[in-house]
This record gives structure tokens, C-alpha cells and sequence, in this order.
């Protein structure tokens, strides 16, 4: 759909004359030096890292805009947790089907997802662009495998809730109850403010979700009302700004999303823009502890949005590795 949405119109636009600039400074350069072979050396070496660094930019556009969203990554991780048999999680998050990602890339995911043979899958919100994403592309979704279930929350664009370019918040049609009917039909189970019991083994395991932090009526206590104690627990939800309500540090792992690794990043820099949470950009993407007893889990997701773009920051399917301990 590469300029034919009108909604992107503007950054594919933005993307081809980036890549036309960088490619005819690249040309330019070298033309220019076939002709003035009698120049100054100093000359010929500046237009030459010119052309040189017109030819870099035409490659890292084209790349970051076409080649890495495409390229989904299996990322693997270990935590310990108070379990007594090894579990694997697979985590899922960030579709954001729409103009740049859609069925096939869907199909793509879980493909992979079941390849991992996990116990538990998780997603963690954000499965539209906008409210005018066609929710059909999220049908794949009905094929994903765990031993111990498929579950989910929403995010802030599932419920309408977005932030501008300058940090803005603006809203528009909230999908939430339509999405939850959705994953609903295709078997996977909707966490809003709630939790299910599932045995490992012979124990218990709690797994606990909440609606996004963004959206009214989210609720981390509500969520974990009633686990028994000393239950091992997982508690999903979209925001990393989840671990800001001192209630989360209940549960042994918080498995989250919506960083999207910052979408585009650099080296010795990390995420590039500033990410839509409060608790900073220190928490973009991995394992980071919570507390002695809480790690909280961020993946970098699967689509993108604003701009057809991700560099250094490749889709994600995280498989967590949850050990004894």
C-alpha cells in the first residue's frame, strides 16, 4: 500500500524523496568527479564522501522502510520464577494491522510462534493501526498453539487512545469491545482486569490482565483480587508504565509491549524517539527487575506506526524461558 493511503500518504512520500535525494547525490558526486579528475585532491575527497554518505542514506531509508519491518526475530530470554517445571512463553504484541502490516505478516507470526511449541502465549495489546483497520487480518491469530492457552489484553490503539507527533493526546473510535468479541471467537482469552487459574503440573499458576493503562477503569488490584497467595503469577498488560502502580509488584513477571524498541534506534544510543511512557526511556525493550522478587518483561513488538519504518529494531516474537527457582 506503499502511497496509496491517504492517512501515510505524507511519510511515504517523505520516505521516496529521501531515497531520491540520497541516490541522486550519490550519482551527482560521482559525475562530478569523472569530469574534474585535475581537481584539488581535497576537493575530490569531500565530494566523494558526499556521494559516499548520499549513497549511505539511500540504503539505510530503503532498508529501515522495506527490508527490517519485515524481519521478525526470535528473541529468547530466561527468568527465574517460583515455579517447580520449566515453562515456555511466547510473547506477542504491537501488530498494528493497517496500512503497513496485514494478513499475510499475521499468518507469518503465528507460523513461527507455534515452531516454538510454547505452554503459554501472550499478547499484549495494540492489534489495529487506527479504528479503520480491518480486524480479518488478525484471523491467523485463531491457528496459534500453547499446552496452557492463548491469552490476551488491549492497548491504547485498540481503544482509541493516541499520542501526536508533539506528545498530544488525541481520540478517536474506541474498538475495544469489538476486538475483545474478535480474540473472544478465534479461542483466546481476553484479560480485562481479571485473571485465570491454570495447574502446571500439580500448582497453580495465575495468569492476570488489565486493560491498558490509558484507558478508564484499568485496574492492576482488580486484576489480581482473589489469587491465592504464594501463587505464582504472570500479569500482562500493554504499558511498561503498569509498574508505576505499586500493586504490580505482586505478580513474579509483568510481560508488556508498546515501546516498540523506539521503533528506530542507534547504536551506543538506543531509541531514537521519545517513547509514550512515563516511567522513561531507559525502559525500551529486555529484562529488567522490578524488585528481589519481579521482572518485568518488554518486547519491542511486531508492526510499527507513524511511519513505515523500524532500524535496529527488528519485530519481535520474545520466547521466555521461565525456569525455577
Amino acid at each position: 500500500m506503499f502511497l496509496l493511503d491517504p492517512v501515510i500518504f505524507p511519510w511515504d512520500l517523505a520516505i521516496l524523496v529521501l531515497m531520491a535525494a540520497g541516490l541522486g547525490i550519490a550519482v551527482v558526486a560521482r559525475v562530478w568527479i569523472r569530469r574534474h579528475r585535475s581537481s584539488r585532491w581535497w576537493q575530490k575527497t569531500f565530494v566523494g564522501f558526499l556521494g559516499l554518505f548520499g549513497l549511505l542514506g539511500f540504503f539505510t531509508v530503503s532498508y529501515g522502510s522495506f527490508v527490517e519491518p519485515q524481519i521478525i526475530r526470535v528473541t529468547r530470554a530466561q527468568v527465574g520464577m517460583p515455579v517447580r517445571q520449566p515453562l515456555k512463553i511466547v510473547v506477542l504484541s504491537d501488530f498494528h494491522v493497517g496500512p503497513f502490516k496485514g494478513e499475510r505478516f499475521v499468518r507469518r507470526i503465528v507460523q513461527r510462534a507455534n515452531a516454538l511449541l510454547p505452554d503459554i502465549v501472550l499478547i499484549a495489546g495494540d492489534y489495529t493501526y487506527d479504528d479503520r483497520s480491518d480486524l480479518s487480518a488478525l484471523e491467523p491469530l485463531r491457528d496459534l498453539r500453547a499446552s496452557l492457552g492463548v491469552y490476551a489484553v488491549l492497548g491504547n490503539h485498540d481503544a482509541g487512545f493516541y499520542l501526536s507527533l508533539r506528545g498530544e493526546p488525541f481520540h478517536q473510535r474506541d474498538m475495544s469491545d469489538e476486538l475483545s468479541r474478535a480474540l473472544t471467537d478465534m479461542e483466546i482469552t481476553v484479560l480485562r482486569n481479571e485473571h485465570v487459574l491454570r495447574y502446571v503440573g500439580n500448582d497453580n499458576l495465575a495468569i492476570a490482565g488489565i486493560d491498558d493503562v490509558w484507558m478508564e477503569g484499568s485496574s492492576v488490584e482488580q486484576s489480581l483480587e482473589g489469587i491465592p497467595e504464594h501463587t505464582p503469577t504472570m500479569l500482562l498488560a500493554h504499558s511498561p508504565d503498569v509498574v508505576l502502580d505499586p500493586q504490580s509488584g505482586r505478580a513474579d513477571l509483568i510481560v508488556v509491549g508498546h515501546t516498540h524498541g523506539g521503533q528506530v534506534r542507534l547504536p551506543w544510543w538506543g531509541a531514537v524517539p521519545m517513547l509514550p511512557t512515563r516511567i522513561g526511556k531507559q525502559y525500551d525493550q529486555g529484562l529488567f527487575a522490578v524488585d528481589d522478587d519481579t521482572t518485568m518483561a518488554v518486547t519491542r513488538g511486531l508492526g510499527e506506526t507513524l511511519v513505515r519504518a523500524r532500524l535496529l529494531a527488528w519485530p519481535e516474537i520474545l520466547l521466555i524461558e521461565g525456569k525455577p527457582r
